[in-house]
């Protein structure tokens, strides 16, 4: 992993996005209570998926804000919810109740026909977060810190094919272009 990302720093010339590693297939909560799966759920879309917590002072909401930009550019394509979906999971069951996860979605503009918010018991997005290398640390006040690089994008055979930093680090001119690249790619 820590190769790809230098190979990222450096650029992509080639025009093609690299394989990073193969998606990890998992099943956690969605906002209506039932199972959500995301090998059964895959629809053959591109996918961005976001680890995030919705007490998060700063790096959380800034990103949903850029996907919701993002998300906003991809309406006027018709791309959105037919052929990009974004993925919002939640690590802080305790606190990120359905209600409050509505809450967020709703206050930030995360329109429900293209993103899935998804929460599970602690232990196991923790565990899922790992397998996608990236690292959630409860600290003793019960908040949490993250790789700050915690916003992949999947391809629509489940391959990570990037990951992007969080926050207001994020170009979200680069990822409109990957999204495109890998929808381009699926035509191909």
């Amino acid at each position: 992993m820590a190769g790809y990302f230098a190979y990222s720093m450096l650029g992509n010339h080639t025009g093609k996005l690299p394989v990073v590693m193969d998606s990890p297939d998992f099943t956690l909560q969605g906002l209506d209570g039932n199972p959500f799966t995301y090998s059964a759920n895959n629809t053959g879309n591109v996918h961005i998926i976001e680890f995030m917590f919705t007490q998060c002072p700063d790096i959380c909401p800034a990103t949903t804000y850029n996907l919701v930009q993002i998300q906003e550019e991809l309406k006027k394509e018709a791309l959105f919810g037919s052929k990009v979906n974004f993925l919002a999971i939640s690590f802080d069951p305790a606190n990120d109740t359905p209600q409050v996860l509505r809450k967020y979605a709703d206050r930030l503009g995360m329109d429900m026909s293209g993103w899935s918010i998804l929460t599970g018991k602690e232990e196991d997005t923790k565990k899922l977060a790992e397998k996608f290398g990236i690292s959630i640390t409860k600290m003793p006040d019960g908040t949490f810190v993250h790789t700050a690089t915690s916003l992949l994008l999947i391809d629509d055979k489940q391959r990570v094919r990037k990951v992007y930093r969080m926050g207001n680090d994020m170009d979200n001119e680069l990822i409109l272009n990957d999204i495109r690249t890998l929808i381009n790619e699926k035509g191909a």
